[in-house]
This record gives structure tokens, sequence and C-alpha cells, in this order.
């Protein structure tokens, strides 16, 4: 896993062998920072939902980061222990790189979701808080990903694999909070997947909010062509600015 301090930086998914952390802060102040997953079916990564959610990130206070992941053919094995090392670095460097430790969070899209989710579920130094944008949760029919979970577990994956990486029983209580949106007609990941993580967080007393817009194709990202649906920025900015206080 390399390391990467360049806010020029041009990333293609064709060079996501293993994790890169793209380091994007705001200035030298210390401040909380939030680790973006962008989507993609672990098939690509999605530009729109990279940089400029780092933008708008930056314009309310933030440092953030981008995730370079692995996607096509994941060792899901592997996945986790990169994940595993990404916060343990982020921590470890917190001090150096203006970081403030203990509000570190983790915002993913889609696919990119359900990474954010395991950064949160799977790992012994996980985030403090989570945000999720029409994640991918549960890789269960009938509501699963099929694309996402044939690229993280292959092909017909054995159930006991498809249970150990959906996220609604990956849930405990040391969980943190969690922030989500989707929108009903969801075509590409179905809301159910969104509604299932919050019965879980709820079983754990986990403290959530989530938002469900009555319409909106998936990718929106931040929507700007869809106004209604906009306001998710503003209601996860309030979020984080409660949740990172």
């Amino acid at each position: 896993m390399s390391k990467i301090i360049n806010d020029n930086y041009n990333h293609s998914s064709e060079e996501n062998q293993h994790m890169t952390l793209h380091l994007s802060l705001l200035d030298n102040k210390k401040r909380p920072f939030i680790l973006v997953c962008p989507g993609g079916g672990y098939h690509h990564l999605s530009e729109k939902e990279a940089q400029p959610i780092v933008k708008w990130l930056h314009s309310i206070g933030y440092h953030a980061g981008i995730l370079y992941y692995p996607v096509g053919t994941i060792n899901h094995t592997s996945i986790i222990k990169e994940l595993e090392e990404v916060f343990s670095q982020l921590r470890n460097n917190a001090k150096d790189w203006n970081l403030l430790e203990n509000k570190i969070g983790v915002l993913g899209f889609s696919a990119g979701g359900h990474l954010a989710s395991l950064a949160c579920t799977k790992i012994n130094n996980r985030a403090n808080a989570l945000v999720l944008c029409y994640p991918v949760v549960t890789f269960t029919e009938p509501y699963g990903h099929s694309g996402s979970r044939e690229h993280f577990l292959g092909e017909n994956p054995p159930n006991h694999l498809v249970e150990a990486y959906s996220i609604e029983h990956l849930v405990d209580e040391h969980m943190p909070p969690t922030f989500m949106w989707h929108t009903a007609d969801d075509q590409s990941v179905p809301i159910q997947n969104t509604i299932m993580l919050a019965e879980s967080l709820a079983k754990f007393n986990i403290p959530f909010e989530y938002h469900i817009f009555p319409s909106g194709k998936h990718g929106l990202a931040l929507a700007e062509e869809s106004p209604y649906v906009h306001r998710w920025l503003s209601l996860a900015e309030a979020w984080l600015k409660t949740t990172l206080s």
C-alpha cells in the first residue's frame, strides 16, 4: 500500500493492484479527516465520486483523502489486510498530517459504501464515523448487487462467504455512528440494502440517521442535477458536525 500526497494526482482503475491512499489536506490546521471510497461495483472507480467529493469536504472544513482500492478480480482476504493497514497508517501519522486521531470518518458510494462499511466492521482500527451513499450492503439474494458480489467473491461463492461479507451480519456494538441515504427507486442497488443495515444498527443501539429520497437514479454523487436529492449534502454536513465535534 502506497501513500501519495498530491492534489493533482491522476489515477486510473488499471493501476489498482493494491490500495493507494491519496491524502488531500485542506491546510496545516488540525482537523477531522474523511476518507472517500468511490463506487463502481468493484469493477472500476467512479471519478465523480472521488475528487468532487474531496472538494466538497474541503468546503465544509475537513481534511480528506481518496482510497483507490483494487477492482476487477479481488482477493477478499488481502483487501481486508490492506484496509487495516490504511487506517493504522492514518492513526499512526495523525500528528504529522494534522489529523484529529479520534475523528477519522469514512464516506462510501455504492460498492465503495460496502468497503467503507468493512472499515467499520471487519478491521480492528475502525473509523469513528460512517457516511453511506446508496450503499451496497448485502451480497445475499434477492437484494444483493450481483456485480459487486462477483468481483469481490468470485462466481457462485459459497453461502458462508456471502454472509461473511454482507454488512448487515457484521454489525456489532463497536460500529461507529452512521449516516445513510438512498433513493426509493434505485434500479441498481435496491433500497433494501440501506433498510437492512438500519435494522441491524438499531438492534445494537448504534446511533444512525438515514434519508430515503423518493426518486433518483443510482450514482448521483453530489446530485447536482437533482436539487431535491442534492439536500443530502447539507444533511450530511450537519450530521458530521455533530458526530465529529
